[in-house]
C-alpha cells in the first residue's frame, strides 16, 4: 500500500492498482489508503475459491457490491 500511495502522490496520471490482493477488502485499501484510481486483479480469482478455476471462481455481483461499496 505504500508504494502504490507514494506512486499515486508523485504522478499527475491514474494509478492502477495491480498485484497482490488476497481478499476484497485488499482494493478498497488500494484505493482508500493507497490512493490508487483503480485496482486489477486476476488470480486471487482463480486460486481463493474451492474450484479453483476461471469462472467458476469469481464474487457474484452482490459480494462484490456490499464489500467495495460499504465505505460509501
Amino acid at each position: 500500500i505504500d508504494i502504490i500511495k507514494r506512486v499515486s502522490e508523485a504522478v499527475t496520471i491514474p494509478v492502477i492498482a495491480s498485484g497482490g490482493a488476497a481478499k476484497i477488502e485488499d482494493f478498497k485499501e488500494a484505493v482508500i489508503e493507497g490512493k490508487a484510481s483503480a485496482v486489477a486483479a486476476g488470480s486471487m480469482f482463480i486460486f481463493q475459491r474451492p474450484h479453483n478455476a476461471v469462472l467458476i471462481s469469481y464474487p457474484d455481483s452482490e459480494e462484490l457490491k456490499s464489500k467495495l461499496y460499504s465505505f460509501l
